[in-house]
């Protein structure tokens, strides 16, 4: 009987100390949508018209990685009310929560005719991609930072929450 008991408690000891590690580096491999590539945006995802906006994912990882994101209709400006004349592209992170959920931040820094900083963007929020990998819905807060204040520590000027979006990704097939 303690022998029984002995080799049960032994084989679970060996079974689990085998399924701990191949669990470990699964990786991304399995877990869902990659988010890498390019997506762009659409109004609906019916009809896939293009709302103004690109987003390159890129990654060494299915796990997390590096977004670069375009948006070039949108107005810098807010209808005249800041003086800006270019910004940089919007660079941040991203990285998945679960399955094919990402959460992802970027940031842009908006200049004027003296290329002295207006105010900072920091756009935050989530991606859930489609069962077959090809759309996403986004949510997303817009956060406004000015001169002088961080946007990596406190809290911004202004944060504006943002409709849902919607992204198609641009293959070749």
């Amino acid at each position: 009987m303690k022998t029984t008991i002995f080799r049960f408690v032994v084989s679970s000891i060996l079974v689990l100390g085998l399924a701990i590690p191949g669990a470990a580096f699964a990786g991304g491999a399995g877990k869902g949508c990659q988010l890498q590539g390019t997506w762009f945006g659409v109004n609906d995802l019916e009809d896939k018209e293009l709302s103004g906006w690109v987003a390159t994912v890129t990654g060494k990882s299915a796990d997390h990685g590096i977004n670069v994101f375009e948006f070039p209709t949108f107005d810098l400006t807010f209808e005249g009310t800041y003086p800006v004349a270019d910004a940089s592209a919007n660079r941040g992170v991203w990285k998945r929560i679960s399955g094919n959920t990402f959460e992802y931040s970027f940031m842009a820094i908006v200049v004027d005719a003296q290329r002295a900083p207006v105010y900072y963007l920091r756009v935050s929020g989530q991606s859930t991609l489609s069962a077959d990998c090809m759309s996403e819905t986004i949510t997303a807060v817009l956060e406004f930072y000015f001169p002088g204040m961080s946007p990596f520590e406190g809290p911004p000027a202004a944060s504006v929450p943002l409709d849902p979006h919607y992204g198609y990704r641009f293959t070749l097939d």
